[in-house]
């Protein structure tokens, strides 16, 4: 299919501005990977060190390509991309599902065959389909790793020495990396993926998992290999398993793996295959029963392939804690907004700063300089509830946001969760913060349309972060407590990210795109004493929040 095609065919879907912003999102994303790819490609020099420094010991990986009425130009460039490898200790094996008629694939393949030992062509009796054919393959493997490629992609020439070298250190048996897209020929780049680090509530509503994929094969037996009534998500479905069962989950942020992109595959365009996001839902909701959490899903509109879940909301209490400066004029219709957002739900309200304007409203006085993280940490002093919502004034919550974010806040493996914040023009301002020594605390996506995607569907759906804003924020009271509230030395924005590090080694930090906060007014913060108190996660590239 192609991009006029595509385009139209979204427009008719999506309408005009969610159209609109999905071209600018595409072109922006491929300028960006044309470049990223011309910048990081592995060089000779590299691969020449690789081929002369062999890890120790190193690890045996059994490629599996499923053949299928292969074409012969695309399965020469797949078996091509193995052989080129810098590591040496692997077994490529074709598993061949093709129509006995069909002799494209059998002849292509034992010309590998007869030039290299470490080639294995095994021609089926009938398709067993795409599980059915990959784990044959994985039985008759020999390799200590099974990894997983289509019989029209390739591998990029380090990918199985860098796997090697990642399983030498960790002894991780689930690893996945970086990949990109091309048009065709391999040069011809579409997209780069640079993936986040594992994370549970991303992988629920997005796959991004994909390719690359390494799984210790004692694993993989163990939990059943892959099912095939789950066919055209049989990787999610895998990975979703694999989430819940390997002992160590490793990415490793490079780009090993190169996605073909032409009619009929599946990243041509999801109409392509549309079977598969109805069995990718269906593997979603075995593994929530599997983990015990009722969710109701959805697809997304203008975002096939990812994901909405809707989950349900426990019997928890909730207590508000409203952070203001201001007059009183400027409160009520601050707080007449909030009771609007909140609906009929019960809520204690606390606020800080604000007026006795209100009956059943706590109005704790104070009359220092406006700060944020002291008043707030006053507020969670004086309140009673299960979970507690932080508001600062310059954000004003929208209908529905405390039946989105108190599911997750209940989750016991959950540290901090916010929601997206955007202007009045309905621009995105953040979407969480990212961690970088350069630009500290950078809003994620900003600058964004609200009617857009967004990177790895980030506009669309519910995903793992490092660090939330303080003044958007919910976290369970006891919790909070436990580390000591808010940093007072810090500020809004600088406060909650603050929190959600020091709450993100018990759990997950979470970000909904469907709760969401108009912020009125810009934040101006120093953020010199986060970095002194928080070079360490700096210093790295953040875990959870990558883009090319």
């Amino acid at each position: 299919m192609n991009y006029i095609v595509k385009t139209l065919n979204y427009l008719k879907k999506n309408g005009l501005p969610s159209t609109v912003a999905k071209v600018c999102e595409t072109r922006s994303f491929r300028k960006a990977s044309e470049i990223y790819m011309r910048e990081n490609s592995v060089t000779e020099e590299e691969l020449r060190y690789q081929r002369e420094n062999q890890p120790l010991r190193g690890a045996k990986f059994s490629v599996v390509v499923p053949l299928y009425n292969s074409d012969e130009n695309y399965l020469r460039e797949t078996i091509g991309s193995v052989m080129a490898q810098s590591y040496e200790n692997w077994e490529l094996i074709l598993v061949d599902g093709s129509s006995l008629s069909y002799k494209t694939g059998e002849n292509t393949a034992m010309e590998y065959v007869c030039a290299d030992s470490r080639v294995k062509y095994r021609r089926l009796g009938a398709n067993l389909g795409i599980s059915g054919n990959t784990n044959h393959g994985a039985e008759a493997s020999s390799g200590d790793y099974i990894i997983f490629l289509d019989h029209d992609d390739i591998l990029m020439p380090d990918a199985l020495y860098r796997t090697a070298a990642a399983v030498s250190e960790t002894g991780a048996d689930f690893i996945y990396t970086d990949e990109y897209s091309f048009s065709e020929n391999a040069g011809n780049v579409i997209s780069v993926t640079l993936k986040p680090d594992f994370g549970e509530y991303t992988l629920r509503g997005i796959n991004y998992i994909g390719h690359m994929c390494a799984v210790r094969k004692s694993l993989f037996i163990k939990i059943g290999g892959l099912r095939s009534e789950f066919d055209g998500s049989q990787d999610y479905d895998l990975a979703l398993r694999l989430g819940e069962k390997a002992e160590k989950i490793l990415h490793i942020p490079y780009v090993l793996y190169g996605w073909r992109i032409h009619g009929g595959s599946v990243s041509s365009g999801i109409d392509a295959k549309s079977y598969c996001l109805e069995s990718a839902k269906a593997a979603i909701m075995e593994h929530l029963g599997r983990k015990g959490v009722k969710a109701e899903i959805s697809d997304i509109t203008g975002a096939e392939s990812a994901y909405r879940l809707r989950y349900a909301c426990p019997d928890v209490t909730i207590s508000l804690v409203v952070c203001f400066e201001g007059s009183e004029k400027q409160f009520v219709y601050y707080m007449n907004k909030v009771f609007e957002s909140i609906g009929q739900k019960e809520v204690e309200i606390i606020t800080l700063g604000g007026y006795n304007s209100f009956d059943g409203v706590l109005n704790i006085e104070y009359y220092d300089e406006y700060s944020f993280t002291e008043m707030a940490n006053i507020g969670a002093r004086a309140s009673s509830g299960d979970v507690i919502m932080f508001l600062d004034h310059r954000i004003v919550p929208h209908e529905g946001f405390l039946e989105e974010l108190v599911p997750y806040a209940a989750f016991p493996d959950v540290g901090c969760v916010g929601g997206q914040l955007i202007n009045r023009f309905g621009i995105v301002e953040a979407m969480g913060y990212r961690l970088d020594r350069n630009d500290i605390l950078t809003p994620w996506l900003r600058g964004s349309s609200k009617k857009g995607v967004g990177y790895l569907r980030g506009l669309k759906t519910a995903y793992n972060v490092s660090c939330l804003m303080g003044g958007f924020m919910m976290v369970r009271n006891k919790d909070f407590m436990s580390v000591g509230g808010f940093n007072e030395r810090l500020g809004v924005i600088s406060g909650g990210c603050d929190l959600c590090l020091r709450l993100i080694g018990r759990g997950n930090n979470i970000i909904t795109p469907y709760a969401q906060g108009t912020l009125t007014d810009t934040i101006d913060e120093d953020f010199y004493d986060f970095y002194s108190e928080n070079g360490y996660a700096c210093d790295y590239e953040d875990r959870f929040l990558r883009m090319p």
